[in-house]
């Protein structure tokens, strides 16, 4: 890696992630900062590093306004008034226990099976936790799109959906607020590497009131200030330090509710939203408590996020794999070589034309099939239709992964998850990181093989099939060290272990 690469990424995760902190400062604990992405530092959401970095030097240029959004900000929000008074009338809720433990998920491609709703986040936590508290599931959807799938004939009786906590009068209140107090604009001036960057901020802050990307906190606030009245006992959702669980933890941490984040999923450097600075630490409203699925996840939070909370090690709820001694095992390599290569995409699909392309220039009329596997969150339909694939490139629906490693020689990814899956399979993985202003790195303190691939890389790979050099092995015992630093097993007794995190007692601290 070069010096400027080195600099970019260190300017992004120190100097640019600082600034951001100034902007939210400005705001102090306004709910319209709290609920903007671009200050939860969203980069995935808002591409707001790219757009400055890459209009460095250009003196004259400043971002128009996003006159496309302008136009459609009411019928964009008249379409969201109606899909949630229909989602709000479908599924409304009338009771939750008192002192329920609520788990708030969501609602993803794969949370009906059988005809129910099933969470693959906590399930198996929350199911066990039933035995000795009363538990509700709430669901969130990802889009509103997706009520289409849901009927009341998949719910069972403590699965709801959070959008019928809300009853008609909360909706007008919720929408009649977004739209007065949602926009905020920065009045001081901001600078990066030199150059007045103000004007890029705003612009961001204005597409996150135009295009409704604050709208999920606002609508937070209101369905946490719902579930207060059934006077619950603990929230219990999925961690990523988002402008949503910002509002949460403000509207919950005034009352006697015990509040825990759990890190289910993998990142990277790139998701600048998990390492707060000491600035955010005392502005941003945090749960009591922290959980993380292993040991590095744990300790890179801590070594790149100021947390003044309590962040302690839990288990890996969605992983479904054997272990033995609170240990996952692992599968040895095939030997055979199967000329075939799985390509397993991020939930980002701006990178989908750029990976694809380079998979197409290196591979393309060779001997080697590469088989690309999109994110479950992605329309298969959509992409595919946008794309023109040689006879050896093909995209699949999904994956056996109990047969990984009798179909496949190597895994390439930009998913951290799915990386860590193949290696248990017995699959060696790289991920592959195409030249960019931001580290991606998703396997955190590797150190037992190159694993960073670029497309010299896949170069040399295609290369090395056509000489009959390919090296699929490796240590099985230092992969079983490393995968189980990454991931803690869910075992028999976590539930209990969970339940001992749910009783103590550590309030959060911020500026109200």
């Amino acid at each position: 890696m070069n010096e400027s690469k080195k600099y970019n990424h260190q300017c992004f995760h120190v100097d640019y992630n600082n600034l951001i902190s100034k902007v939210s400062f400005e705001f102090k604990n306004s709910l319209a900062a709290l609920a903007s992405p671009t200050l939860s530092k969203q980069e995935t959401v808002t591409y707001l590093y790219n757009s400055i970095r890459e209009n460095e030097g250009s003196i004259n240029h400043r971002p128009g306004l996003p006159w496309f959004k302008i136009i459609l900000f009411i019928p964009r929000l008249f379409l969201c008034l109606f899909r949630i008074i229909y989602a709000s009338i479908q599924f409304k809720v009338n009771h939750i226990p008192k002192n329920a433990i609520v788990f708030r998920t969501w609602f993803g491609p794969n949370s009906i099976n059988n005809s129910l709703l099933v969470d693959s986040y906590f399930g198996e936590l929350s199911d066990q936790l039933a035995e000795y508290e009363n538990v509700v599931v709430t669901y969130t959807p990802d889009n509103l799109q997706s009520f289409n799938k849901v009927s009341k004939n998949n719910l069972t009786p403590n699965h709801i959906i959070s959008y019928g906590l809300l009853d008609l009068k909360d909706i007008c209140k919720l929408f009649v607020e977004y739209i007065i107090s949602g926009l905020i604009q920065a009045k001081q001036q901001y600078f990066f590497n030199g150059n007045e960057v103000t004007t890029y901020i705003n612009r961001s802050l204005l597409i996150d009131y135009l295009g409704l990307r604050s709208f999920e906190a606002y609508a937070e606030k209101y369905k946490c200030e719902k579930l207060l009245s059934f006077k619950i006992k603990a929230f219990i959702y999925v961690f990523e330090n988002q402008s949503w669980e910002k509002v949460c933890c403000k509207t919950l941490s005034k009352h006697d509710v015990r509040i825990i984040g759990y890190q289910s999923s993998g990142f990277s450097p790139l998701f600048l939203n998990f390492f707060p600075t000491q600035v955010d630490s005392v502005i941003h409203p945090m749960p009591d408590l922290l959980l993380t699925v292993g040991e590095y996840f744990k300790k890179y939070l801590l070594e790149k996020g100021s947390y003044t909370i309590p962040v302690e090690v839990f288990s890996a709820i969605r992983f479904k794999y054997p272990f033995e001694n609170n240990y996952y095992s692992v599968l040895s390599p095939n030997p055979a070589l199967h000329y075939r290569i799985l390509f397993a995409f991020s939930v980002h699909k701006i990178q989908y034309k750029y990976i694809i392309n380079d998979l197409i220039s290196v591979f393309e009329d060779s001997l080697i099939r590469i088989d690309l596997k999109f994110h479950p969150d992605h329309d298969l339909a959509k992409i595919t239709k946008e794309l023109e694939l040689p006879d050896n490139i093909n995209i699949v629906k999904s994956v056996e992964i109990d047969s990984l490693r009798d179909m496949y020689d190597f895994v390439l990814f930009n998913d951290n998850s799915f990386g860590i899956e193949s290696l248990l399979c017995g699959v060696k993985s790289y991920q592959y990181c195409r030249e960019s202003l931001v580290s991606d790195n998703r396997f955190l303190y590797f150190n037992l093989w190159d694993v960073n691939y670029q497309i010299q890389e896949l170069r040399k790979l295609k290369n090395n099939y056509e000489s009959g050099d390919i090296d699929k092995e490796f240590n099985i015992e230092e992969v079983r060290n490393y995968v189980n630093m990454m991931f803690q097993p869910f075992t028999k007794d976590s539930c209990k272990e969970f339940l001992n995190f749910l009783n103590q007692s550590s309030p959060s601290t911020y500026i109200n």
